[in-house]
């Protein structure tokens, strides 16, 4: 990496399925993407964020069937709908959009012969699954029995307890998810992708991402030990992108393949987006771009598909391979596994319609799932929101902004000689920036934010101990002397918070008098003697009553399942 240069920097977010609406743990998961992309965007780096909704998977074509319509008519509806939640939490994607557009899968297809062309697919013998009860071909969500591995109940495609990707074949007493009836297998002829031919390289590249999470580390090198067998990539369903070669007219190109190729056919569509140039996605792409860093943001579940299946595909097509993988652990709510089948689920909106857009982003990073597995509780969340938010940073913003609008005429006062006291706070906050960014950039949100709320706490100190309040009644030069550093800490506060608190950093801009040049991740310099805007309340806490009421909720739901 060149230094004093802008740099590029790709995020990928996982794509989520469109069979429903998102619940707080797919966004604890993908929360992290908006934090860099907001953070990079500061730094003056340039950004490019891509993402959408996965069309294709089973789950779309489950729910389609229950409910008698196309699954272009479920993945349509569910994709606005997510989109829509993904605007009230503030993500800032550059392109979302949806594999099911003609352009991804016409990019996934032009992919797909460029593979096809080097010989990394290949044909070969697939057991396909059959349920004689239904009288009916199952796909592998479809499927249902205990893990080979770990000797939990699994899914045909992956077990969610110790993250292997599975074959229906492999697991043991497989059933039929719809009746339960036994599966059968039989032998079909379909198309994979040869891991093995990219597994060396493969491997030299695995063993030099020494600055993976540990969750990443150690999944990618177990799978690495089994030894990698080739994947199959296509399936015999309707619902999909057609394979574009002779004599496969009646197959489809699975869902894992072509969801991993939307990081870049998204890409590809941001550029043309952009009309001036086509080719502005190249440099996010580019392997020999020495200015490139590439995040991929992810819940763990998703770890093999993004260590070492898009990287083998990355590897054969040239083209940029992971730098950061961002793997969240699971969110559980009210000490029970989330589990949209079972009803057991805190659905994102529903959140969204009773709490403040910054109160869920912020406890989904100071108490998410980061490296553990942690739990939402109302209480938890509550005690968060109103303890370590509203009473120490809220607080400290009301204070100072009420007290200069009422005792310096709604302006920021002049600042005169600077004592020791007044210099390290400055101080601080000025060097917080490196310390916030160097944070961000390892990916460690909650160290980042607690960097950010421990300035808050050293503001709220400072103040106690210079107490403007009591100044100003003999000394009226040094409380506006100390108003004002304490207006220059917030300003600098509202930057610090843009990339994981973005509502609130606005308003409390909208109070400050920033120029656009100030917006940038750097100390800024407030002007005194200029006017503030209308001092507004920065938070409202969360009473009482409202936490009873959640509990109400959830013994109605507990009653329902």
């Amino acid at each position: 990496m060149e230094t004093g240069m802008s740099r590029e920097i790709y995020i990928g977010s996982a794509w989520p399925y469109v069979n429903g609406p998102l619940h707080l743990g797919h966004v604890a998961a993908l929360l992290p993407a908006d934090v860099i992309a907001r953070y990079h965007r500061l730094v003056g780096d340039r950004v490019l964020w891509t993402s959408g909704s996965d069309c294709h998977g089973t789950p779309i074509t489950e729910r389609a069937r229950k409910e008698g319509r196309t699954p272009r008519e479920v993945a349509k509806e569910f994709h606005d709908v997510i989109s829509h939640t993904f605007d009230r939490l503030g993500f800032s994607y550059s392109l979302y959009w949806a594999t099911m557009e003609s352009e991804h899968i016409s990019y996934v297809q032009e992919s797909f012969r460029m593979l096809y062309d080097l010989g990394l697919i290949i044909e070969d013998d697939y057991q396909h699954a059959y349920c004689a009860l239904c009288q009916d071909t199952r796909t592998d969500r479809e499927i249902t029995g205990r893990c080979p591995h770990c000797g939990n109940d699994a899914r045909g495609d992956q077990c969610d307890t110790c993250g292997e990707v599975l074959n229906p074949s492999e697991l043991k007493n497989p059933v039929c998810s719809k009746c339960a009836g036994a599966i059968t297998f039989e032998i079909t002829r379909e198309l994979f992708f040869d891991l093995p031919a990219v597994e060396t390289r493969l491997r030299e590249w695995v063993t030099t991402q020494t600055h993976w999470r540990d969750n990443a580390k150690s999944w990618t090198q177990g799978w690495l030990d089994q030894g990698l067998k080739p994947r199959a990539i296509t399936r015999k369903i309707n619902w999909g992108i057609p394979v574009p070669l002779p004599g496969w007219e009646d197959r489809r190109i699975y869902v894992w393949f072509e969801a991993v190729h939307g990081y870049w056919t998204a890409s590809r569509q941001w550029a043309v987006a952009q009309n001036s140039n086509s080719e502005s996605w190249r440099p996010f792409w580019d392997a020999d771009n020495p200015n490139l860093l590439t995040y991929y943001v992810i819940g763990k579940d998703n770890i093999p598909f993004h260590t070492l299946m898009w990287p083998a595909i990355l590897i054969a097509e040239r083209r940029a391979l992971p730098w950061q993988i961002v793997a969240s652990e699971y969110l559980v709510f009210e000490d029970r596994k989330l589990s949209t089948s079972k009803g057991w689920v805190l659905w994102a909106d529903d959140a969204l319609d009773r709490y403040d857009p910054d109160f869920l982003r912020y406890f989904l990073i100071a108490h998410g799932p980061e490296h553990r597995d942690t739990n939402f509780t109302w209480d938890r969340f509550a005690l968060s929101v109103n303890g370590e938010l509203i009473d120490n940073y809220g607080n400290l913003v009301q204070r100072v902004l009420s007290f200069a609008s009422k005792r310096f005429d709604g302006k920021v006062p002049l600042a005169f000689e600077l004592d020791e006291r007044d210099e390290q706070m400055l101080n601080r906050a000025d060097n917080t920036f490196a310390q916030v960014g160097s944070a961000i950039e390892r990916t460690e949100f909650k160290q980042a934010l607690e960097m950010i709320m421990a300035l808050v706490r050293s503001a709220n100190q400072y103040l106690n101990d210079a107490a403007p309040w009591t100044q100003i009644k003999t000394d009226a030069v040094r409380a506006g002397t100390t108003v004002a550093v304490a207006l220059n800490v917030i300003m600098a506060l509202s930057i610090l918070t843009e990339p994981f608190l973005p509502f609130q950093a606005k308003r409390v801009r909208s109070m400050l008098p920033m120029a656009d040049e100030d917006f940038r991740w750097a100390m800024p310099l407030l002007k005194t003697g200029v006017p503030f805007g209308d001092v507004q309340t920065l938070f409202t806490k969360i009473e009482p009553s409202i936490i009873e009421e959640e509990h109400r909720r959830l013994e109605a739901q507990l009653k329902g399942l």
